[in-house]
């Protein structure tokens, strides 16, 4: 299982704070895999203890490689996890959402005026199920 999440982050190329969407791991297995790319990000001003000493795993943009995705990409994001196998757990999902600071699912209203609000938002929970083929060879 793992956690989407939407991070505050600063883009040092557009010089401004956005919301991108991270993986509270990098996958062992699966297609989700190719889109984590591990960064350093830089540390937001006002916000202590995020950025600058630890990695993140951002999820990239399939069609655009350099590209971090942001929550207005989610849509796309639940288009590949779907087709790929993954499963989201509205359960867990809201479980969770209800005990986060903040209340629930994030959007990405106000990410640019002020990044520490919903500093890390909870988007959702997947799993992938490998296929027993996959499993018998």
């Amino acid at each position: 299982m793992y956690s989407i999440l939407s991070v505050p982050f600063y883009d040092n190329r557009a010089q401004q704070y956005t919301k991108i969407l991270c993986v509270n791991a990098v996958p062992v297995a699966g297609p989700l895999a190719a889109l984590v790319k591990t960064i350093r990000p830089p540390r937001l001003s006002g916000l202590s203890g995020n950025g600058g000493n630890r990695c993140i795993h951002a999820l990239h943009n399939p069609e655009h490689d350099h590209a971090l995705m942001t929550p207005d990409e989610l849509p796309e994001l639940f288009a590949f996890l779907v087709s790929n196998g993954y499963t989201v757990d509205l359960g867990l999902t809201k479980l969770a959402a209800k005990h986060q600071s903040g209340g629930g699912p994030s959007t990405n209203a106000n990410a640019n005026a002020n990044p520490s609000a919903n500093a890390n938002s909870l988007v959702c929970i997947i799993s992938h199920t490998i296929p027993r083929s996959a499993l018998v060879s």
